[in-house]
């Protein structure tokens, strides 16, 4: 660190490691010894500011510095953080951020019985999970998918995360 870089306050710091659980944030990882990495590079913003802030392992870190782990992925880690301790399940954060990138009027395709895993979703009326009546079953299962939609609801609230592209 240079003298005209000052230190990251340690309340901000503090907040970082508590968000990614004292563990890098990458989940394949989860690494104990942790940097505190500027998504947007310090020589760029020239600011310590949570939003651009994420913890990773020294290896990540290194591998981010060199580019290795782009920006957009950092951006997904940081946001799907916040669900890692919160109310929603890995499962459901990527599958809201799937049915963000739909073209309006398309769907997702999910079988039924997979409805409780996107339950949370549906009761925060962040998708619309529409059952489709069976055309065939087998062992009870019906063999056609339900369609899923993200809702405008849904929309907001990955737009404000500020993840711009997905």
């Amino acid at each position: 660190m240079t003298n005209d870089r000052p230190a990251i306050p340690e309340e901000l710091r503090r907040r970082v490691l508590v968000e990614a659980g004292h563990r890098c944030a990458i989940p394949t990882c989860r690494h104990i010894d942790v940097d505190i990495h500027h998504i947007v590079p310090w020589e760029k913003c020239k600011e310590h500011k949570y939003e651009n802030l994420i913890a990773l392992c020294p290896n990540c870190h290194r591998r981010a510095s060199q580019g290795k782990i782009d920006r957009r992925s950092l951006l997904l880690y940081k946001a799907n953080l916040r669900y890692t301790h919160d109310k929603f399940s890995q499962f459901e954060v990527d599958l809201l951020f799937e049915a963000y990138k739909l073209q309006p009027n398309k769907v997702l395709l999910l079988p039924t019985h997979m409805m409780l895993l996107a339950k949370r979703l549906v009761d925060a009326g962040y998708i619309k999970w529409t059952v489709r009546k069976a055309m065939a079953k087998v062992g009870g299962f019906k063999l056609n998918a339900d369609h899923i939609t993200i809702t405008n609801k849904g929309r907001e609230f990955i737009d404000a995360l500020g993840v711009k592209e997905l």
